[in-house]
């Protein structure tokens, strides 16, 4: 019986396909993110089980950070809020260092 387990675990562990990166774009469209075009993107980290979330990294002159949020609907000052964004209910968390940025949306 030990053998037979073994052996399907080796066999799906083969099957197994790595899970394609997530585009930029795709995570903006689900945080209703609104990129400056001052910004470039680092990383985008994608993790789906029963909530949805997104990482993205990107670099982003100091001074374009307000526009991003403003143009991202943050309410003024506010680096955490959550949004209705196609239905579903978003939460969103910016963390600015220096001219790093990271985001994280996810739902819960």
């Amino acid at each position: 019986m030990k053998l037979l387990l073994a052996a399907l675990a080796l066999l799906l562990a083969g099957c197994a396909t790595p899970q394609e990166a997530p585009k930029p774009e795709e995570a903006f469209k689900f945080g209703g993110i609104s990129m400056p075009a001052s910004g470039k993107v680092l990383e985008t980290k994608y993790e789906r089980g029963i909530d949805v979330m997104y990482r993205v990294v990107l670099t982003l002159p100091a001074e374009d950070v307000p526009r991003l949020l403003e143009a991202s609907g943050f309410a003024p000052g506010a680096l955490k809020d959550d949004q209705l964004i196609d239905g579903r209910r978003v939460y969103r968390e910016v963390t600015v260092d220096g001219t790093t940025v990271h985001l994280s949306l996810f739902t819960t």
